[in-house]
């Protein structure tokens, strides 16, 4: 073969091809090796044992998928995950690596991976995140196999360099502007199209999408959450502090619970309402489209419903021609937080947010700037130091026993009559 110096050996078998390197590149020592490779195809398939001692690619994928099924049976890895990681399997990798035995798998054959991602004959434009999530799904095969006990060690791998792209949020004034309109134009029917613009089926803007958009910018949650999350999820706390608090499945990796703001109540409260009208409302049932059981279409109503909002409001795109999205929405709930609050230190609002630290620089504050925290920047601590100070000497000069406190004479006043 040209791509290594020694040869190989290809038996037709129990309607498959094994593949085997000889390990020689002499020929005669080839012609030996087949023959010993044939008589031990055939010894095996008598006694119907497996056909190849290595374990392939497809076989190493498969097993991780396998492996990942039990882990979403317990609750260790979403289900989501497990579906994108068949997809990418089928589309992709195995077309691509189905040929090859995992010790065949190096730098050379993943970066010709890369490279028919970004051919331009492909059907479609990868970007380098996209690209990056490939590699790391061969490297999680690559590491199940070296688990196996398949191969001892892992081979090098491209570097992709990645740019973050953020998504956009809301300011104060569009954000005004989006569920106004969202709250009167409760019941516009709208046409949804095909990409070709045929006409599909009718829309209506619901009162729920309404509900959405507030309840999303005071609980910092993802889309994602919106499908998963059930009544029996959230708890309304009143006590010194009053909050939504939400324990829904794990998304992204965290399960943390939310702490929402205080306006979260009242819009929860509205829902529940709502929803105990329509026969719904229950500890089981969705706290957005509840009616709907399969979640995928859900949430497309969703997204079609806020699609065709940001559209009547001319939103759909930023300033800097940025798209918006239905998780606009959750940028624009921690971005209000990073230029309204008061002290508020990131861990807290990461932790909150199910995210890190890292994730509200790269993504979420991108769009932070100087100017938006103006009066924190120019503040000063000697100041603030001093008049606490003060403040503390004269509470402790009233409450001392030698201290005197002599009142001034009441002015009487002088009523005239005319």
């Amino acid at each position: 073969m040209e791509s290594s110096p020694y040869y190989y050996v290809r038996m037709f078998e129990d309607k498959k091809v094994v593949r085997k390197s000889t390990g020689t590149s002499d020929r005669r020592d080839a012609l030996r090796f087949a023959e010993k490779f044939f008589v031990e195809i055939k010894t095996k398939r008598i006694n119907q044992e497996p056909l190849s001692s290595r374990s392939g690619f497809e076989v190493c994928a498969l097993g991780l998928q396998k492996e990942n099924k039990s882990r979403v049976e317990r609750e260790e890895l979403s289900l989501k995950k497990l579906d994108n990681d068949e997809y990418r399997l089928k589309k992709d990798l195995l077309p691509f690596f189905r040929k090859y035995e995992i010790a065949d798998v190096d730098y050379r054959v993943i970066s010709d991976y890369v490279s028919t991602l970004n051919s331009k004959s492909a059907d479609r434009a990868l970007s380098s995140s996209s690209i990056k999530i490939h590699l790391s799904h061969i490297k999680t095969i690559l590491r199940y196999a070296q688990k196996m006990g398949v191969v001892k060690t892992l081979p090098a791998f491209p570097s992709i360099k990645t740019v973050d792209k953020p998504r956009s949020w809301f300011n104060s004034t569009e954000y005004a502007k989006l569920h106004n309109t969202a709250r009167t134009h409760v019941g516009e029917k709208f046409d949804v199209s095909s990409k070709g613009n045929q006409k599909l089926r009718n829309g209506e803007l619901t009162r729920e999408l309404y509900d959405l958009i507030l309840f999303m910018t005071n609980t910092f949650i993802r889309p994602t959450d919106i499908r998963v999350m059930q009544h029996k999820h959230v708890t309304v706390v009143r006590s010194n502090q009053v909050y939504l608090r939400l324990t829904h499945p794990m998304t992204k990796g965290h399960t943390q619970p939310i702490v929402s703001m205080v306006g979260a109540i009242e819009v929860y409260d509205s829902i529940v309402k709502r929803q105990k009208k329509e026969g719904y409302g229950g500890p089981e049932d969705y706290v957005f489209q509840p009616q709907h059981i399969n979640r995928d279409y859900a949430m497309q109503q969703l997204y079609r419903q806020f699609d065709y909002l940001l559209k009547i409001t001319n939103l759909k795109n930023d300033p800097l021609g940025e798209s918006r999205t239905l998780y606009s929405l959750r940028h624009t709930a921690i971005m209000f937080r990073l230029t309204e609050s008061q002290g508020l230190d990131l861990l807290s609002l990461a932790r909150n947010a199910r995210t890190s630290v890292e994730m509200i620089d790269r993504f979420y504050a991108k769009h932070l700037t100087a100017e938006m925290n103006v009066e924190l920047i120019q503040s000063n601590r000697n100041e603030s130091l001093r008049t606490t100070s003060d403040q503390e000497t004269k509470r402790v000069k009233s409450q001392s026993p030698k201290a005197k406190r002599i009142s001034k004479p009441k002015k009487t006043a002088k009523v005239t009559s005319t």
